[in-house]
């Protein structure tokens, strides 16, 4: 969108600038729900003005119906972050957003329902939980699959023990590259819990774990400003 040179402090800060202008016309000139929820994001992540986010993802998800809008209002409430926390609030956007087929949504509806310090009646809603963490899976998102496969190997309230399940969602999940899906599945194999006990493929596993670890730690170390 505009060239600028990161290592200069003056050209940042007017690109800035720039770019909150940007998405601030986007949003209430354009009438772009996209646009709301990039400007929301800049509040967030980059001006730590979690009130003027809230406003931004508010109107992304009310006025423009923006799925990820939603979703980002949602973790505001959830975390009373730019907001007054409000639970049942969050739950009402996490679901919105899930509806609007976003990953986020129907992910942070079903961690809200297992929550043990945000629903007391989380073996009550086990299956609920399930529904949601599985529409999120069935979009690639690997975290929700292992969630799945978790659940179904220690068993919770209505969603019985069941190792065969529990070994398939951690499969699913470590083919969407998710380190401990992959870690379960080596652990699976190494004492033959559920599997017959393999441990040319408990090392597999915990070789691609740790692989996706070492990545997720070197992606971590890289994520300041301006670095490459």
């Amino acid at each position: 969108m505009f060239a600028v040179d990161f290592k200069n402090e003056d050209e940042v800060q007017d690109y800035l600038k720039r770019l909150g202008t940007e998405f601030s016309y986007q949003c209430y000139k354009e009438k772009s729900g996209d646009g709301c929820l990039r400007l929301g994001d800049f509040f967030s992540g980059i001006k730590k003005d979690f009130e003027q986010a809230s406003v931004a993802y508010t109107k992304s998800c009310e006025d423009y119906g923006q799925p990820r809008g939603c979703a980002k209002i949602a973790a505001q409430y959830l975390y009373g972050k730019g907001v007054d926390k409000n639970v049942p609030k969050a739950m009402k956007y996490f679901t919105k957003s899930c509806d609007g087929g976003s990953v986020e949504g129907c992910y942070g509806m079903a961690s809200v329902l297992v929550s043990d310090k945000l629903n007391p009646s989380k073996k009550k809603e086990a299956l609920k939980a399930v529904s949601y963490f599985q529409k999120s899976c069935d979009q690639g998102h690997g975290e929700s699959c292992f969630r799945i496969s978790a659940m179904y190997l220690q068993g919770l309230g209505d969603i019985p023990k069941d190792l065969s399940k529990s070994r398939e969602y951690a499969e699913k999940s470590c083919e969407l590259n998710n380190m401990y899906g992959c870690a379960n599945l080596g652990r699976m194999f190494a004492i033959g819990d559920g599997v017959e006990k393999n441990e040319e493929l408990a090392e597999k596993y915990r070789k691609k774990a740790k692989n996706l670890h070492k990545e997720a730690t070197e992606a971590m170390r890289q994520l300041k400003f301006g670095e490459k």
